[in-house]
C-alpha cells in the first residue's frame, strides 16, 4: 500500500511539473504501450542530441545505454549492461513505468536508487523502435548545461544472457 501511494505522488508532481501541453512535438498517434511487449529485450542503438541526429552520442551518455526490458501488463520495467548482461536494478535501474494515455511521456519510478522519478519523452513507439528523449545535462555532468537527449533502442537480438533482478508475480 505505501508502495502506491509513494507511486501515486511521484505521478502526481510529475504531472504538475511537467505540464503535457509543454512539449512542442507529439507522439504518434499509433503508438501503443503494448509495442514495448513486441520484443523481449530491446537494445539501445543510437543517441543524438536534439538538432544533430546523424552524430551518435553513445560514448558520451552510458547511463542510458543497454539492453532494457518492458513488461505492459505488469508496469514493470529493468535495465541491463549491453557487454555483461548484469542488471542495473540496484542503481535506480528497474521498477514501474507509465505511458500517460495521450501517449506523449514515458515516466520511470525506479524501486531503489538515487532517482525517485524519470519523465522522458515519447518520440517513436512501435514493433521496430523505441525512442525518447529527455534533458540532461550535456554529457551527464552535474554542472553542464541542459541538452535534449534522443536515446533509439531496437529490438535485441544478441547472445548477451540477461538475468532479471526483479522477478515476475
Amino acid at each position: 500500500m505505501q508502495k502506491n501511494t509513494i507511486t501515486s505522488t511521484g505521478l502526481l508532481l510529475a504531472a504538475l511539473l511537467f505540464p503535457l501541453g509543454s512539449f512542442a512535438q507529439q507522439a504518434p498517434a499509433t503508438a501503443d504501450v503494448r509495442d514495448l511487449a513486441s520484443s523481449p529485450r530491446w537494445l539501445t542503438t543510437k543517441v543524438y542530441i536534439e538538432g544533430a541526429p546523424q552524430t551518435d552520442v553513445k560514448a558520451n551518455y552510458p547511463g542510458v545505454v543497454g539492453i532494457s526490458t518492458w513488461d505492459p501488463e505488469r508496469n514493470r520495467y529493468e535495465f541491463f549492461y549491453a557487454d555483461t548482461g548484469e542488471s542495473k536494478y540496484n542503481n535506480g535501474g528497474g521498477g514501474y513505468f507509465f505511458v500517460t494515455g495521450d501517449n506523449k511521456t514515458h515516466i520511470l519510478i525506479p524501486d531503489i536508487g538515487p532517482t525517485k522519478t524519470v519523465i522522458r519523452k515519447l518520440e517513436t513507439l512501435n514493433r521496430s523502435e523505441f525512442t525518447y528523449s529527455r534533458e540532461v545535462p550535456r554529457d551527464m555532468a552535474a554542472n553542464n548545461p541542459l541538452v535534449r537527449i534522443y536515446v533509439v533502442h531496437t529490438p535485441y537480438t544478441g547472445t548477451v544472457n540477461t538475468t532479471p533482478a526483479i522477478t515476475p508475480h
